[in-house]
C-alpha cells in the first residue's frame, strides 16, 4: 500500500491519474480516427458544391448541420461497413438505388393560399415538412379575426436565429404584409421601428432586433394600421430598408398548441411541446405491430424527421418519405381549394364551400414480397380557445362540454358528441369495428375541422376504428377540463400490397380525405356531404340546444335587421321592440295586475289581522277580494314564462351564431362592445388581479375585465322592482323586499360574463317595462274595497235554541223579580 502524508500530498492522487487517463484515452481516440479517414473530396470542375455539401454564405448552412447531426442508420466511419456495403452493390446492382438511406431534407415550412381577402383562397396553410404535418391555418376573411391578439399582424415568418445577430425569415405567407411590403425567405430582420399609424408610442424609436424572441415582443406591441420600417441585410449580404402595413391578427384557426396554453397559463408555455396535425404512423407492415422495435422506430422517424418535398406551388404540395429499412415509402398530398371566383363583390360569400383541402395518402410498397399494410392518421388539433375565460358550449348530452370535443359520425347512425372532459379522464371507448365512417372532426364553439373519408360508397368500411384521445400532454390539475386539447386518431384497415420491388411496379395503398376547416354556417356545412348524400352532411356540429325552436327564427330576425342597418347592436334593439310590442297586451294586463295588487294592499293586510289564526277564511276573503276586482294573481307571472325561451333562445342564439361573433356596437377598433357575443370589456383589471381570477376558474373569478352593461342591467332591475313594489306596510313584507334586493345582486353576478349582445336585450327590455310602467294609465277600482269584507261576519250567526225576542230581552226561566 502506498504510504499517504498529508491530505492533498498523495504522489499521484486521483485527479492526477484521470487527467492522465484522458490525454491518454484522447490520443489513441485521434490516432485511430486518422487511420479510418475518408480521403478528401475533389472538388467538381464547375466550382458547384456537390450533393450534400452546403455553399459558403448559404443561409440554409445552419439548418443542413442540424439535419447533417441528426441519428441515422449509416456509419460512414465504419470502414467494415463501408466494405459490407460495397459487396452488398456488387451483389444486386439494380437494388442499390432503393436501399440506399437518403439525406435528410432541411427542415422547411410551405404556405398555400393566401391571407388575402380578396384572393382565390379562403385560408392560408402553414405545413411543415417535420412530420409533413399542418402546422397552422389561418383564415383569409375580414370577418374572422382574432378576439385575444390585438396586435399588428406582419405575417407568420417563422424566424430562426441568424448566423449573427437578427431574426432570419423563413416563410412570407401570401396576401401577408410581409408579402407585399417584399420581405422574402432568408432575409434577416436587425432593426424595427413605427412610422406611422394609431398609438405608436415608444415605438418610433429604432429598435434592436437580435433574435427572434426580440422581433416577437417588439411586434406584441403595435396595433393593427399602422406603418413600420424594418431594416434588413438580404440573402445576398446586402442591407436594406422596406416598410409594411400591419394589419389585424386573422384567426389562427388550427395552431401550435402551446399558444393556446399561453393564454391561460404562460409560465408553462414555452415547455408545452406542441404537434402538429394529420401525421401518419404505420400500425402494421407484413408481421410487424405496432410494439415492435422496427416500426416504433419508423413512426419515430415519421413523426420527426424531415420529409422530402417533391412538388410545391401555391395549391398543392408533395411530401415523400422513404423507409428503405421496411421496403415501403410514405407519400402525404395537399391540395387546397380554391374559391369558384376572385371576384371581389363575391369575395362576402361565406356560404361558398371553399373551406377544405384535400389529403391524399399513399403507403408504396418497394420491397420484392406483399406486405400486409395499416396506418393511423391524427386527426387536427390546436383549435381556438378564445373566451376561454366565459365561454360556455353546451352539447347533446348532460356531461360538461368543453371548448373543443370530438364529434363522430358513422353512416345511417346518430351523431355522437364526446366532450373533452370524457377525453381527458381517458375514459372513451374505441368507436367503429366495422361500421362505415362518415366523418370524425374536432367541435369549437364557432368553428369546427372534420375530416371526411373520400370513399367510392358510403357504406365502404375504410377506417376500423376512431379513437378520440388527447393530442398533446394533459394540463396541471390547476388548470379547467374544458381547456384540453382534445383530438382523435383514424385507423386504417389492413390492406395487402402486390410485391412492387423486382418487377418495377409499385404497389400502392391510396386513401384520399377530405379536410373542412371552417365556421360554423349552416348554409356552408350544407354542401359538405358524404358522397353526396344530404342526411349525412357535416351540419350536425351546429347545435342550438333544447329550445333551438325559439334560437333560429330570432336569428333569422336578427340577420334581416343586420341586412338593413348594417349593425347587430341595432338589430338586438330591434328584436327586443319586435319581442315586447308582441307581447305587449300580456305586459299590459300585467303592469295593470300589478298596479291593482298594490292598490288593494292595504285590504289584504286588513284581512291577514283579521284571520290570523284561521287559513281558510282568510283564503275565502281573498279571493272574493280578487274576484269583486276582476284581479287575477298568476296573470303577472304568465309574460315571464313567455319571455324565458326567447331569453335561452338568444342566450344560444349569441353562444353559437358565428356572424354575431366580431360583431360591435361600437367599432371593432376599441375593446369595449367589440363582439356582441363576448362580455363587454369596459376597463382591463388584469394588472391587478390573480391568474385564477383572470382565468374566470370559479364561480366569484368574474374575469380580467370589468363588463359594464351587466351592472347597468342589474340597476335597471332594481328600478323596475321599485316601481312595481307596493310600500312596505310591515316587518315581513320589509324583510321580503330586502331579500329581492340581495337576489338582484346575486342574479348581477351570475350574468357579469354574460354576452354583451344579452345584456344589451336586457337594458332595452328594462328600459321598454319602465316606460310602459310611466306611460300606462292606472286601472280604477270601481268601489271601496272594505266593501269587500261585509259579506263575511265576525263569528258565524247560531241557529236554533234560546233566541232574545225581537226588540225585547231574552226572558229569564225564573220569576220575575219585582
Amino acid at each position: 500500500m502506498t504510504p499517504r502524508g498529508p491530505r492533498g500530498d498523495q504522489s499521484q492522487g486521483f485527479d492526477q491519474r484521470f487527467l492522465l487517463f484522458m490525454l491518454l484515452s484522447v490520443t489513441i481516440l485521434v490516432y485511430f480516427n486518422s487511420l479510418t479517414a475518408r480521403p478528401p473530396v475533389e472538388p467538381a470542375a464547375d466550382g458547384k458544391p456537390l450533393p450534400g455539401e452546403v455553399a459558403e454564405g448559404d443561409p440554409g448552412a445552419d439548418n443542413a448541420a442540424r439535419n447533417d447531426a441528426a441519428p441515422s442508420n449509416s456509419t460512414p466511419n465504419d470502414a467494415s461497413a463501408d466494405a459490407i456495403a460495397a459487396a452488398d452493390a456488387e451483389a444486386a446492382p439494380e437494388d442499390a438505388a432503393a436501399d440506399a438511406e437518403e439525406p435528410l431534407a432541411e427542415p422547411q415550412n410551405v404556405g398555400l393560399g393566401s391571407i388575402d381577402p380578396d384572393g382565390e383562397y379562403r385560408m392560408l396553410v402553414t405545413l411543415d415538412n417535420v412530420g409533413a404535418g399542418v402546422e397552422r391555418i389561418e383564415l383569409s376573411s375580414e370577418d374572422y379575426r382574432d378576439l385575444d391578439d390585438r396586435s399588428g399582424y406582419l405575417g407568420r415568418l417563422s424566424t430562426t436565429d441568424a448566423p449573427t445577430a437578427g431574426a432570419r425569415i423563413n416563410l412570407v405567407g401570401r396576401g401577408t404584409p410581409a408579402e407585399k411590403a417584399g420581405l422574402a425567405v432568408g432575409d434577416v430582420i436587425t432593426s424595427a421601428r413605427v412610422t406611422a399609424g394609431p398609438r405608436p408610442g415608444d415605438l418610433t424609436e429604432p429598435a434592436a432586433i437580435a433574435s427572434p424572441l426580440d422581433l416577437e415582443m417588439w411586434l406584441a406591441q403595435t396595433r393593427p394600421r399602422q406603418t413600420v420600417e424594418l431594416q434588413l441585410i438580404g440573402a445576398d449580404g446586402a442591407e436594406k430598408s422596406i416598410t409594411a402595413d400591419l394589419m389585424r391578427q386573422p384567426l389562427d384557426l388550427v395552431r401550435p398548441e402551446s399558444e393556446n396554453v399561453r393564454l391561460h397559463t404562460p409560465e408553462a408555455a414555452d415547455s408545452y411541446r406542441s404537434i402538429a396535425s394529420l401525421l401518419v404512423r404505420l400500425t402494421r407492415l407484413g408481421s410487424l405491430g405496432p410494439e415492435s422495435p422496427e416500426l416504433i422506430g419508423a413512426n419515430e422517424r415519421l413523426t420527426n424527421e424531415t420529409w422530402t418535398i417533391e412538388s410545391a406551388d401555391e395549391q398543392s404540395v408533395e411530401f415523400r418519405k422513404r423507409l428503405p429499412e421496411l421496403g415501403v415509402t410514405v407519400v402525404k398530398r395537399y391540395t387546397l381549394a380554391k374559391k369558384a371566383t376572385s371576384d371581389a363583390a363575391e369575395n362576402d360569400d361565406s356560404g361558398e364551400p371553399a373551406y377544405h383541402f384535400d389529403l391524399a395518402v399513399e403507403v408504396i410498397n418497394d420491397s420484392a414480397e406483399p406486405k400486409a399494410v395499416a396506418y393511423e392518421l391524427t386527426g387536427p388539433n390546436g383549435l381556438p380557445i378564445e373566451g376561454f375565460w366565459y365561454a360556455y358550449k353546451v352539447g347533446r348530452g348532460f356531461s360538461s362540454y368543453g371548448l373543443r370535443d370530438v364529434v363522430v359520425r358513422y353512416a345511417n347512425d346518430r351523431f355522437t358528441q364526446i366532450s373533452c372532459t370524457e377525453v381527458a379522464g381517458g375514459d372513451v371507448e374505441p368507436m367503429g369495428q366495422g361500421k362505415p365512417l362518415a366523418y370524425a372532426g374536432v367541435d369549437a364553439q364557432y368553428f369546427a375541422a372534420i375530416v371526411i373519408p373520400q370513399k367510392p360508397s358510403l357504406t365502404d368500411v375504410q377506417i376500423a376504428e376512431v379513437r378520440a384521445q388527447l393530442a398533446t400532454a394533459e394540463l396541471d390539475e390547476k388548470s379547467r377540463d374544458t381547456w384540453e386539447n382534445a383530438s382523435f386518431v383514424m385507423a386504417r384497415q389492413a390492406e395487402t400490397l402486390e410485391p412492387g420491388g423486382a418487377s418495377g411496379e409499385r404497389a400502392t395503398l391510396a386513401d384520399s380525405y377530405r379536410v373542412f376547416a371552417g365556421p360554423k354556417l349552416p348554409e356552408l356545412l350544407a354542401q359538405y356531404q358524404v358522397n353526396n348524400d344530404p342526411e349525412h352532411a357535416i351540419d350536425g356540429v351546429l347545435y342550438y340546444g333544447w329550445f333551438g325552436w325559439a334560437a333560429r327564427p330570432m336569428l333569422a330576425l336578427l340577420h334581416v335587421f343586420n341586412s338593413l342597418f348594417g349593425n347587430y347592436g341595432v338589430a338586438i334593439i330591434l328584436l327586443t321592440v319586435v319581442v315586447r310590442g308582441a307581447m305587449f297586451p300580456l305586459s299590459k294586463h300585467q303592469q295593470q295586475s300589478m298596479q291593482k295588487m298594490q292598490m288593494l294592499k292595504p285590504e289584504l293586510d286588513r284581512i291577514a289581522e283579521r284571520y290570523k289564526t284561521d287559513m281558510q277564511k282568510r283564503s275565502q276573503a281573498q279571493q272574493e277580494l280578487f274576484r269583486k276586482h276582476n284581479y287575477n294573481p298568476a296573470a303577472g307571472c304568465l309574460p315571464m314564462f313567455v319571455q324565458l325561451p326567447i331569453f335561452i333562445g338568444l342566450y344560444r342564439a349569441l353562444a353559437v351564431d358565428v356572424e354575431l361573433r366580431q360583431a360591435p356596437l361600437f367599432s371593432d377598433t376599441i375593446r369595449f362592445c367589440s363582439n356582441l357575443a363576448a362580455p363587454d370589456m369596459f376597463f382591463d383589471c388584469s394588472a391587478v388581479t390573480p391568474r385564477w381570477w383572470d382565468n374566470g376558474q370559479g364561480m366569484i373569478a368574474l374575469g380580467p375585465y370589468l363588463n359594464l352593461l351587466p351592472i347597468l342591467s342589474v340597476v335597471l332591475f332594481l328600478i323596475q322592482s321599485k316601481m312595481t313594489m307596493p310600500a312596505p306596510t310591515n316587518d315581513q313584507m320589509r324583510l321580503q323586499q330586502q331579500l329581492m334586493k340581495y337576489m338582484m345582486g346575486f342574479m348581477g353576478l351570475l350574468l357579469f360574463k354574460v354576452a354583451s349582445g344579452l345584456a344589451l336585450y336586457f337594458i332595452a327590455s328594462s328600459l321598454w317595462g319602465v316606460a310602459e310602467r310611466k306611460l300606462l294609465p292606472k286601472p280604477a277600482l270601481p268601489d271601496s274595497a272594505g266593501d269587500a269584507l261585509k259579506p263575511l261576519p265576525d263569528k258565524p250567526v247560531k241557529t236554533g235554541g234560546n233566541k232574545a225576542p225581537r226588540g225585547g230581552r231574552r226572558k229569564s226561566g225564573g220569576k220575575k223579580k219585582r
